[in-house]
Formats: C-alpha cells, sequence, structure tokens
C-alpha cells in the first residue's frame, strides 16, 4: 500500500524556501512510489492568536502554486484553539493515521515549530518520527541576496515598497487578486478608467504608485496601480485602483490579479483633479516601460496567478 510524504507548514506566499521543502517532498514520495501531501491551515496560526492577519496569497492562490512544485494534493484544515494545544507527540500520532497507509517521511524546514505552545522544534520531531519509523527531512536556510527567505521578510518588503525585494524572495512578482468593486468612476471622466480592486485578506504593499500587470482572462494587459486613499478626491480608505494603459476594459464584478513590478512614487495630493490625471497619464508611461522590459518572455497568466 502506498504511502504518504508530508511536508509542513503554512506557506503563505510560497517563497522560494517553501518551493525548495515542497520540491523536496514530491521528489522523495515520486522516488518510493509514495503520495506527497502538503499539510497547511486554512487560517494562519496568528489570526488565532492576536486577531486580523493579511496574508501574501488568496487560498486558491496558495493551493495552485504548491502543486506547481509537483506535491500530488494540498491538505488544508482550520487552525484552532483544539489543535493548538495538541501535544507534540500526539500531532505525530495524529498525522500519521490521518493518511491511509501510514506517514513515510516528513519535510520540515530549518526553524519549524509544532504542538502545544510551539513547543516541537526540528530535534524532537527527529526523536518522535524515529521512534515511529517515519522519515525526517529538515531543509536547511534558504537566502535571497544574503537573507534568509521568509514570509515575515517579504511583508517587511511589501511594507516599505520593495517589490522587487519581495519578487526576489517569492521568485516571481506580488499578486493581488479580487474582485473589482464599484468605486467613485471618476477616471473615466478623464479618460483614465480604474479598476477598484478588493484585495480581502491580502497584504497592501506601501501606498504609492506602480507599474503592475493586469491579469484578467487569462490576458496580461501592461497597468499602472495606485495603492493609498487617493487624497485628491477626499478619500479616507485604502484602496487598490488600477488602470490597463492603452484600453478600456469593463471589469465591474469581475475576478482580476494585479501583479506588483515596481514602485514608481510617492502616493500625493494634487491641487485639482486636472492635475492629478495628468500626472497618471505621465505614470502610464512610465509604468509601461517597465512591463515591457519585466515581460519579455518572462511573464504570462500562468506564472502569476
Amino acid at each position: 500500500m502506498n504511502q504518504t510524504v508530508v511536508a509542513l507548514g503554512m506557506f503563505d506566499g510560497v517563497h522560494l524556501g517553501h518551493r525548495v521543502l515542497l520540491s523536496r517532498a514530491a521528489k522523495i514520495a515520486h522516488a518510493q512510489g509514495d503520495t506527497a501531501v502538503a499539510f497547511t491551515y486554512d487560517n494562519h496560526p496568528k489570526e488565532l492568536f492576536s486577531g486580523a492577519f493579511s496574508y501574501l496569497c488568496t487560498k486558491e492562490q496558495r493551493e495552485r502554486l504548491i502543486r506547481g512544485t509537483g506535491v500530488d494534493r494540498v491538505d488544508s484544515i482550520p487552525f484552532d484553539a483544539a489543535f493548538a494545544a495538541m501535544e507534540p507527540e500526539r500531532f505525530v500520532d495524529w498525522l500519521n493515521a490521518r493518511y491511509e497507509g501510514g506517514v513515510s517521511a516528513i519535510v520540515v524546514g530549518y526553524d519549524y515549530r509544532f504542538g502545544a505552545y510551539a513547543k516541537g522544534d526540528t530535534a524532537l520531531l527527529g526523536t518522535l518520527c524515529r521512534a515511529r519509523g517515519i522519515g525526517l527531512t529538515v531543509i536547511d536556510e534558504v537566502t535571497v541576496d544574503g537573507v534568509p527567505c521568509a514570509s515575515t521578510r517579504v511583508r517587511d518588503a511589501l511594507k516599505n515598497g520593495d517589490v522587487a525585494f519581495a519578487q526576489r524572495m517569492l521568485g516571481r512578482p506580488y499578486v493581488l487578486s479580487g474582485e473589482v468593486v464599484h468605486a467613485k468612476a471618476l477616471g473615466r471622466q478623464f479618460d483614465c478608467p480604474t479598476a477598484n480592486l478588493d484585495a480581502g485578506a491580502q497584504l497592501l504593499p506601501k501606498d504609492g504608485v506602480y507599474a503592475t500587470m493586469l491579469l484578467f482572462d487569462s490576458a496580461c494587459y501592461d497597468a499602472v496601480t495606485n495603492v493609498g486613499t487617493n487624497p485628491t478626491v477626499g478619500g479616507r480608505a485604502r484602496t487598490v485602483e488600477t488602470h490597463a494603459i492603452g484600453t478600456s476594459l469593463d471589469l465591474y464584478g469581475k475576478r482580476v490579479s494585479v501583479a506588483f513590478l515596481e514602485r514608481l512614487r510617492d502616493e500625493k495630493r494634487f491641487e485639482t483633479k486636472d492635475r492629478l490625471f495628468e500626472q497618471i497619464r505621465r505614470d502610464a508611461a512610465e509604468a509601461k516601460k517597465v512591463c515591457e522590459t519585466h515581460k519579455k518572455g518572462v511573464y504570462n497568466s500562468e506564472r502569476l496567478c
């Protein structure tokens, strides 16, 4: 009977370190005729203990990206108080019993913690696995530009507006996905229509103007995106407004993705709406140059989604 090789982690963002771990799990499983499963959670543990949490990708994005590493299946469960209180030993037994045929091997990162109060580490996991005849592979630290690759560092980069560094950590541009919702529609009055994206629980990059790619219906469009409160028109809530350069798309109610390529400038307040949209046109021209440089045979809708 086939067994299961389990990769453990939250895998938020599915950055380069995650991809190394997941790919290794798939390689181990397939070499011995087993099934590779990524075991993860519907919600981040920090959300249970600290409240609202901003994610680096949607659940759909995460599963698609995980499966892209060669893993056969994603097993995602709610992280609740009962699960958080599970002792390390019980967790390993629970995991081994969860899959038909049992677990043949577990793959984790070097800093993996588990069990009640996160008191389980890789050393304890190794002891528990050996006692149960389960193999354990611990993935060493993966670095980018000499810095450990981690979801927290991707978040820090995005909060600082450094989407280029976030891209290097992720191995792809950072992408926001969601439904286009109604806004003030002022852009249409200036021949500069924008799509107002509801990004849900995803982390928004630092306020500012960015060169982006708009992905909709398997097509990519050069775009310019403003993240912020739109102070010129009296905005208060943070929004993500994207203008597809050189085209007019009817996107209300549609689900789209926006890939962030480069930060162009800070958001600022203009004296008039005319000056605002004059600047948007200049931003669009600059963004188009960035898009042309980035997309040459490199990015497509499958890669960015």
